[in-house]
Parts: structure tokens; C-alpha cells; sequence
């Protein structure tokens, strides 16, 4: 909800608690990313792998937390890792959009959308946001919200949607879901 600093401090919480927790190492992740401290957010998704190798997700969230460093080989290299599981797809599809490998995007949505159907509207609504395609964005983000996807608890501050925040049909779908404020 963009209460990066009482999320982060529940995180951290968790992780004293339970130091071997993987998921509690994760959430940090999850937290850091979505306070675009990027860099953080990387070393935490390190310190899952290190616990846990076989946490499929974490290569993709790690994958996604690089892409929005800016560094785009290790997010592919990280993506690329697990390149069957679903986030590593949908991490993989702006990544390689954005090394000018837009036929290998194309072919990754593709496999995404023949494992996922219509499961997974929210992710494809930042795939289309990410490649500059608004039009498409948009109609997958209100089908998000049409279908009650909860990948819509990560609009309010998620990165890959920043170049739909001032679309006015972002700020209805915003509306529509009353976050706190």
C-alpha cells in the first residue's frame, strides 16, 4: 500500500523470529522491490537463493528487481535460471523487449499465456505497459480487475506499471479497488 517502511519493519521481524524462514527472506524482497530499492531487493532475493536454491519464484523476482536496476544481462542470466516457471516467463518477456529481443518477448508471452489463459491478467497488463503498448495494458489491467486477479494488490506500487499512472483508465481501475490512502 506504499507503507514501504512499516512493511519492511514486519519483514525484517519476521526473519529474527524465524532467521531460516525463506519466505520471510522473500517478502523483504517483495518490500524492496516495491520501494524501488532495487539493489536491496536483489540481496535479498540472494539471500533466499542461498537458503533455498530451489525456490523457483525467487529467480524471477530477482530477475524483475535487476530489469528495474537497470541491469538488464543479469536479469535475463537470473530469469533464465528457471525459464519454464511462470514469473521467470513474465520477467524474461520485459527483459528481452528491452535488449531489443522483441520476437523472443513475443514467443515468452506466448508460452505464458498457453500455461496461464486468462489467470494472469495483471502480469500481462505490465508486460504490454513495459513494451509501450497502453492500449493493451490498460484492456488487460481492467480485465484484472473484471476477473478479480490478485496480482491487482501490487497496482498501487508496482514498477512495471509506472507508464500507466497518469492514463485515466489506470486511475478508474485504481479508484475502483479503494485503497487505503
Amino acid at each position: 500500500m506504499g507503507q514501504f517502511d512499516a512493511g519492511l519493519a514486519a519483514a525484517r521481524r519476521a526473519v529474527v523470529l524465524d532467521p531460516l524462514a525463506r519466505d520471510s527472506h522473500f517478502q523483504i524482497g517483495r518490500a524492496l522491490y516495491a520501494a524501488r530499492r532495487y539493489a536491496e531487493a536483489v540481496t535479498a532475493f540472494g539471500e533466499v537463493i542461498s537458503l533455498d536454491p530451489d525456490y523457483k519464484a525467487t529467480y524471477g523476482w530477482r530477475g524483475l528487481a535487476y530489469y528495474a536496476h537497470g541491469d538488464l544481462q543479469s536479469a535475463r542470466a537470473s530469469c533464465e535460471t528457471q525459464p519454464d516457471y511462470w514469473i521467470s516467463q513474465w520477467c524474461l518477456a520485459v527483459t528481452y523487449n528491452k535488449l531489443g529481443r522483441h520476437a523472443d518477448a513475443e514467443a515468452v508471452l506466448s508460452k505464458l499465456t498457453v500455461a496461464l489463459g486468462d489467470t494472469a491478467p495483471y502480469q500481462y497488463a505490465t508486460i504490454y505497459a513495459q513494451w509501450g503498448n497502453r492500449a493493451k495494458a490498460l484492456e488487460w489491467l481492467e480485465t484484472a480487475l473484471r476477473l478479480r486477479d490478485s496480482g491487482l494488490e501490487g497496482l498501487k506500487t508496482d514498477p512495471l506499471l509506472d507508464p500507466l499512472r497518469n492514463e485515466p483508465r489506470f486511475q478508474a481501475v485504481e479508484r475502483e479497488l479503494k485503497f487505503p490512502t
